[in-house]
């Protein structure tokens, strides 16, 4: 699983490598489960490197501005925009209001590199941007992103594979995060094989 993994995953590297800040930093939606109304709390998800990542390089003035994309992938939730939950998170961990962009209406990968398209375009014509997903869902991010005629470069995090150490918990011991990881690795083949049909990529 592991090897398969790290075939498939987009190689990460330091961001301190950067010479030139990047115009937008685009972080695309995952992070969030849901809003808790009872705490008045986001719960975040597995991919919530995806958010800090991206609040990290504005600090290192990596980026200028970070462009959350992401509304709701929920049927029968779709009042429930992630962007704008993550936005308040983002302004509270120090980001000026006036450098966090929004794009809240898409459901999906592809609608995400429309949508955001559609604004950078306009507002930043000929700029130079920064994707910001997760590793193993970089692939397909990159190729909508680029269908668009962004300039945009790469910038995985939440690397699913990482270092495994050679312990008998990794080496003997089974793991169930590896059904998990099978799972997810189907879904982004699939989603691979339906965009291609679909002409999305």
């Amino acid at each position: 699983m592991s090897r398969t993994l790290n075939w498939w995953e987009t190689d990460p590297f330091n961001s301190a490598i950067i010479a030139q800040p990047y115009d937008v930093a685009i972080v695309l939606g995952g992070s969030l489960r849901y809003f808790d109304d009872h705490t008045q709390r986001p719960v975040y998800s597995m991919s919530v490197d995806r958010l800090l990542q991206g609040i990290a390089l504005y600090k290192q003035g990596k980026v200028r501005k970070i462009l959350l994309s992401g509304g709701s992938g929920m049927v029968f939730s779709p009042e429930e925009k992630e962007s704008v939950v993550l936005e308040k998170y983002c302004f509270q961990s120090g980001i000026p209001a006036a450098d966090i962009l929004i794009e809240n209406d898409s459901r999906n990968t592809y609608e995400n590199a429309v949508n955001s398209a559609k604004m950078l375009n306009t507002s930043y014509p000929n700029g130079r941007f920064l994707l910001v997903t997760s590793a193993f869902h970089m692939r397909r991010s990159l190729a909508c992103f680029r269908k668009t005629g962004l300039q945009i470069d790469a910038f995985p995090v939440d690397e699913k594979a990482g270092i495994r150490p050679l312990t008998p918990d990794n080496t003997i011991v089974p793991d169930a995060q590896c059904l998990v990881n099978w799972d997810m690795l189907f879904h982004e083949w699939f989603g691979m094989i339906t965009y291609k049909l679909a002409g999305y990529i």
